[in-house]
């Protein structure tokens, strides 16, 4: 899955650069050489590092919607039967009269 020496090199780097930055003439000079050594190259290295792992991800999405989209053994079209969060379960009679009415024990 993931490289996490990676992080502990590009966290190495920054630091590094960090420095270098604090040490330049000015301060618009130290924005400049940090973002242009720092930030710059270690955004493109781990983008580059995480490809491997975006590609995996999506092959496995595809692969659950596909798994989902095929029908059960019976032939039914798989369905959700999870309600999603936020949202209420519907069930049969909803907004319809009670057909009998609860009284209170009269004891």
């Amino acid at each position: 899955m993931h490289n996490y020496g990676m992080y502990i090199i590009a966290i190495g780097w920054l630091y590094v650069t960090l420095l270098i930055a604090a040490n330049e003439a000015s301060l618009f000079a130290g924005i400049v050489s940090f973002a242009f050594y720092g930030l710059l190259p270690c955004s493109l290295l781990l983008w580059m590092s995480g490809s491997k792992v975006r590609r995996q991800r999506r092959a496995y999405r595809e692969a659950m919607q596909a798994k989902s989209a095929q029908p059960d053994q019976a032939g039914h079209p798989a369905g959700d039967s999870v309600t999603a969060v936020g949202e209420e379960t519907s069930v049969v009679g909803d907004g319809a009269q009670p057909a009998a009415e609860d009284r209170p024990d009269p004891r």
